[in-house]
């Protein structure tokens, strides 16, 4: 591969925050990565202003226009076209530390004999009003453990910034449901750790803030829109061990909520 690292961001209609994130790339004390945008069906200027930061040469990007399918879509298709060894998710409202990306090749680096035998790395993110990390801190020293155990057993929670090998997410790949544009990444994500563990350090990279018309603010809305993926994710949640009966119970009503939604939608759709 070319790069050691695919910077990957998913994007739609967010011309108007895109440039904090290229301002913290071109920033970046390591410069040896690609920066893969798949704008997944974008109305905005994001074409025109990624077109001029492609003049400026200051770093690689990379721009696919897709129709708009989803941010799940949009992984999909940036597995396949990223030539990096690591693929690193930065959403498009977010932004990293100017050492995250040779505090990655270090941390890879010293694995050098053992690559094969992890998933890839997880870090913290950081609130940037505040600069404290999102959820509680990973255990010291860093350890090598699935995503699952984290969440159940460790309980850690707050979102985590992960890092996987390319070829994980190309063996992995998200479920492609139509009408719907959302699968939770947790469905992928431990599916991946569980076959290979991944590197947990209790370190900030990876700065962002949740914005109003990002996913995490719109929870009830996803779960009307996009029952089928939700579904999905929480069926699969129940049957591993990791999970506590109490975490099952609260997946499986869960579950049964996003069928009813899925009897919503399909009796609006008959009327």
């Amino acid at each position: 591969m070319k790069y050691e690292i695919t910077i990957f961001t998913p994007t739609y209609n967010r011309a108007y925050i895109l440039p904090q994130l290229y301002k913290s790339l071109i920033e970046q004390s390591d410069k040896s990565f690609e920066w893969l945008i798949v704008d997944d069906g974008s109305e905005d200027n994001t074409t025109c202003i990624v077109a001029e930061w492609q003049r400026n040469k200051i770093i690689t990007i990379r721009h696919i226009k897709t129709s708009n399918g989803g941010k799940q879509r949009a992984i999909n298709r940036g597995a396949i076209e990223a030539e990096g060894e690591l693929f690193f998710i930065v959403d498009s409202d977010d932004y990293l530390s100017s050492d995250a990306v040779a505090t990655i090749l270090s941390d890879w680096e010293s694995i050098e004999k053992t690559k094969e035998t992890v998933s890839g790395f997880c870090y913290k993110r950081v609130n940037y009003k505040t600069g404290k990390y999102i959820g509680n801190d990973f255990p010291e020293p860093p350890i090598t453990t699935s995503l699952l155990k984290m969440v159940y057993f460790y309980k850690i929670n707050g979102d985590m910034v992960q890092i996987f090998q390319t070829q994980m997410l190309r063996k992995f790949t998200f479920p492609e449901i139509e009408e719907e544009k959302f699968v939770p990444e947790g469905y992928i994500w431990y599916r991946i750790t569980n076959e290979k563990p991944m590197i947990f350090i209790n370190k900030g990279i990876y700065f962002c803030e949740y914005l109003p018309d990002g996913y995490t603010h719109n929870v009830k809305q996803n779960f009307r829109q996009n029952p089928k993926g939700f579904a999905i994710f929480y069926k699969d949640l129940i049957r591993y061990k990791e999970v506590s009966l109490k975490d099952k119970l609260k997946s499986l009503i869960r579950y049964f909520q996003m069928q009813y939604y899925i009897l919503c939608n399909s009796c609006r759709k008959r009327n």
